[in-house]
């Protein structure tokens, strides 16, 4: 973590490791948007062998675990990982926030937030969904994954909320 010149917030610094690895990241995109996700899938997995704080790299496993594998358990194992390894780094650095979301660096946990909380409330948890967005939105109140509209849909079965008062 460090803070940012500017003063204003707080962005996560990925290991050397993981700096080394952002061709290949780039590369497992592009397999991902031409839909080559058996190749893509057993490169994040080559790609975290060799660093495994890669918070980008296990949430593009566990997206595709959860959208096209449709295993939750799975996706919900990758994005806790990211998710916890975000929050070490946050105590580590004793990090009061805020953590921009429109902060590239940030974007990454911030996912893994949105798409632990979505495996929790997919599993009946919705007790641990909620833990997960208000550990997230304390950190940046904007919402910037919408964390809060994604559990109003899944909760409301895509019915409109209605708020009364």
């Amino acid at each position: 973590m460090r803070a940012l010149s500017n003063g204003i917030g707080w962005v996560f610094v990925p290991p050397r490791a993981a700096t080394e690895r952002l061709e290949d990241l780039a590369e497992v995109r592009a397999m991902i948007e031409a839909d080559e996700l058996e190749i893509a899938t057993e490169e994040l997995r080559w790609l975290l062998s060799g660093c495994s704080e890669m918070l980008e790299a296990h949430v593009m496993l566990a997206q595709i675990a959860a959208e096209s594998e449709n295993d939750v358990q799975l996706a919900r194992a990758h994005f806790g990982f990211a998710f916890q390894l975000g929050e070490k780094a946050i105590m580590q650095a004793q990090c009061p926030g805020p953590l921009l979301g429109s902060a590239e660096e940030n974007a990454p946990w911030y996912e893994a937030a949105r798409g632990l909380a979505w495996c929790f409330e997919k599993q009946g948890r919705s007790t641990d969904a909620d833990q997960i967005a208000s550990s997230a939105l304390r950190f940046d109140p904007s919402d910037p994954t919408e964390i809060r509209a994604m559990l109003d849909e899944l909760r409301s079965g895509g019915l409109p909320v209605v708020e009364l008062g």
